[in-house]
């Protein structure tokens, strides 16, 4: 049997036998880490609660122009309202049913109401779901970039996005 080596210059004896071990590439940690690890972690950690904090506190402010805050409060919001923006831009349609609340475009023709009873938004002459996208073939709305900071809804009117494409099947209109 292979007598132990108790040289410390080796490390512990016996995981290797003593031809492996004198080939063999690895690292060993020799020492316990210093006090300068510890500080070091700490010194990031830091680092890192700080840059939170910075960027938190810097997302609870307003949105720079182009958007503009909706002159309704959130909660005085209906399911989907037809709101201007402040400044006295044109009018644009807020959809809150189904969570955050969604800035559109207004459609052509009538204002959509909100139908409790097929989860649509309704007009005499289209159809749409929450997030704008028509049914049963009416254009889609196309969604305006918004934002809410501190109750209030801020929406960019000079970049609409594509409209989806529209559904071509669908719940049935039933408020409308």
């Amino acid at each position: 049997m292979d007598e132990l080596r108790e040289d410390p210059e080796f490390g512990p004896s016996g995981y290797l036998p003593e031809r492996a071990s004198k080939r063999a590439r690895k690292i060993v940690l020799r020492a316990p880490l210093g006090l300068q690890w510890v500080v070091g972690s700490l010194v990031v950690g830091l680092v890192v609660v700080v840059a939170g904090v910075l960027l938190l506190n810097r997302a609870a402010e307003p949105p720079p122009a182009p958007f503009a805050p909706v002159e309704l409060a959130l909660d005085g919001l209906g399911p989907a309202q037809q709101v201007a923006l402040d400044g006295g831009s044109e009018p644009l349609l807020v959809v809150a049913a189904g969570g955050l609340p969604r800035a559109f475009t207004l459609p052509e023709g009538p204002v959509p109401t909100w139908c409790d009873a097929s989860g649509l938004l309704e007009a005499p002459d289209g159809a749409w779901r929450p997030t704008g996208r028509g049914v049963q073939g009416t254009p889609s709305l196309a969604e305006l970039p918004s934002t809410v900071v501190d109750c209030v809804l801020y929406v960019d009117p000079t970049r609409p996005g594509t409209p989806a494409t529209p559904d071509e099947a669908g719940p049935t209109p039933s408020c409308g």
